[in-house]
């Protein structure tokens, strides 16, 4: 037979290893939800990253126009007219939560602030210019 100190130790071992085991099963279930997609997880935050694609394709767009009319051309209409943003369908299947596509649309919106930023340097200079224009000499 076994002696009382034995058991204890067998009752304490028992105990530690269902310890043991439920940390592990809790740690498990960490990791699947880590492995989620993002949109498993946060279904608003896929919604969220769509609509920033639109807008920085509508921001592109509106880039564009800028620049043809500050540049003294007619400006794309399927643009003016926001056509162009209703055929952006190949954003819809691409995947929004891979590392890829992330970094795609993280340059995109870097190109696009440099663009901003010239943008507005050439339309303060026109402006300039036409204030410069209109001003009356003595």
């Amino acid at each position: 037979m076994l002696c009382k100190q034995q058991l204890e130790e067998l009752s304490l071992e028992n105990q530690q290893l269902k310890e043991d085991n439920e940390h592990t099963k809790m740690h498990i279930k960490e990791m699947e939800i880590s492995r989620q997609p993002l949109s498993e997880k946060i279904p608003v935050a896929d919604q969220l990253f769509k609509e920033m694609s639109h807008c920085l394709f509508d921001l592109k767009a509106l880039c564009s126009i800028l620049n043809q009319r500050v540049n003294g051309k007619e400006p794309n209409l399927s643009l003016l007219l926001g056509i162009g943003s209703l055929n952006s369908s190949s954003e819809e299947s691409e995947s929004y939560h891979s590392t890829e596509c992330l970094t795609k649309k993280l340059s995109e919106a870097h190109r696009l602030r440099k663009d901003i930023d010239d943008l507005r340097i050439m339309l303060s200079d026109c402006y300039a210019q036409d204030m410069g224009d209109n001003c009356i000499t003595q």
